[in-house]
């Protein structure tokens, strides 16, 4: 039993930031107001908002202009695939398929609205999406969603050139960026999107706060106050909104952080292999932050998270937002339809800037204690 508690659940929800922490204690500790006020209170807190905005638009390549906040990246999501689709009908609706199931629902809703069938854009063998042939199939005019960093595997697909090919067939592309934001650089000039999604608590920021990037004309799902050029309309959460840009603010710190994280990533992998796993991305570009493995047996993933958690190491079998139910991974199974295996054993076990040689060390121990009583027995030192 691992003796310490180690978290490495990271793609779920980051540590905050000791800057984040401190501006937002800034932020309860001062005067109250709200950013659409014009006395005085409320000018000091739409300052500090617009600060924020800054920090996030130097972060991202983005004018401050095109940022708007939301409650985090699902709304950002959300807001992009339907405003675009509720300006203009999309002819055809493309989605990755390891699209995190937020991206999946908003297309499928608009898919559904549209009376077209929602499409899944070709993916190899090895889980990366074959653009040749999702190229070849794309008709004119379709509205297309595409996940920059796979959510479970880490996988970076080239949501540049998937945004070209979009474009150039007179089509619309959604990025989701949630889990790229502080694991590679993100421009949003360079991605070439229509909209980009962003999320706060993936980088050291806090739930509950988003932000979507976009220049594209889109109707708004709800209506009320101006707020957020109309499309986003509500009182801001201040506190959360502060919190990601000083978040967004030491990016560039996490980056530089992403050579040791990914050195710790490969000794995690090592120790699933040397227990008969198989690592789906090691030969693949991906993010540092993403340890992904799976068996081929009869082994469910859910019973080896709860057999870690109770050894004091908190991993997960896939997305936080599905982790709580016992099935299967939805992105595996389309990503890897001849391998089902893939599906049902899958581990993930992320890390980031704050993950110590300490917590790698707790998940050797609990993994010693762990796989043997799901018949994993070491095969290799």
């Amino acid at each position: 039993m691992s003796a310490r508690r180690a978290y490495l659940d990271h793609h779920a929800t980051t540590p905050i930031d000791d800057a984040a922490r401190e501006a937002m204690r800034e932020v309860l500790d001062g005067p109250p107001g709200n950013p659409s006020s014009t006395h005085a209170d409320g000018r000091h807190a739409r300052a500090l908002l617009e600060r924020a905005r800054r920090q996030l638009a130097e972060a991202t390549g983005a004018q401050t202009s095109d940022l708007v906040f939301t409650s985090g990246g699902t709304e950002a999501v959300h807001l992009a695939v339907q405003g675009l689709a509720r300006h203009e009908a999309p002819a055809a609706v493309w989605c990755d398929p390891g699209a995190h199931a937020c991206l999946v629902g908003a297309l499928e809703a608009v898919a559904t609205e549209a009376r077209v069938p929602l499409r899944w854009i070709p993916a190899r063998g090895d889980g990366t999406l074959d653009l040749e042939a999702f190229e070849a199939a794309l008709g004119t005019a379709a509205l297309v969603g595409v996940a920059r960093v796979q959510h479970e595997t880490g996988v970076l697909a080239d949501a540049a050139k998937v945004s070209v090919i979009v474009r150039e067939r007179g089509g619309r592309t959604v990025v989701d960026a949630v889990q790229a934001l502080g694991k590679v650089p993100v421009d949003v000039a360079t991605l070439g999107a229509d909209a980009t999604a962003f999320s706060a608590h993936k980088l050291g920021g806090p739930m509950g706060v988003g932000a979507l990037w976009t220049r594209a004309a889109l109707v708004p799902a709800m209506r009320g106050g101006g707020q957020e050029r109309g499309l986003r309309p509500g009182t801001h959460n201040l506190v959360g909104a502060v919190g990601f840009g000083a978040a967004a603010a030491r990016v560039d710190e996490r980056l530089a952080a992403m050579d040791a994280v990914a050195a710790l990533r490969d000794r995690i992998e090592a120790t699933c292999i040397s227990y008969g796993a198989e690592a789906s991305a090691s030969a693949l570009p991906r993010v540092a932050t993403a340890a992904h493995v799976a068996w081929r047996t009869a082994l469910e993933a859910p019973e080896l998270v709860a057999a870690f958690d109770l050894a004091g190491v908190s991993v997960s079998a896939g997305s936080a937002c599905s982790s709580g139910r016992a099935r299967r991974s939805e992105s595996m199974a389309r990503l890897f339809p001849n391998d089902p295996w893939r599906a049902a054993s899958s581990l993930r076990v992320t890390l980031g800037p704050t993950t110590t040689r300490a917590d790698v060390e707790a998940f050797e121990t609990a993994a010693a204690a762990v796989f043997p009583r799901f018949g994993l027995e070491r095969i290799r030192a």
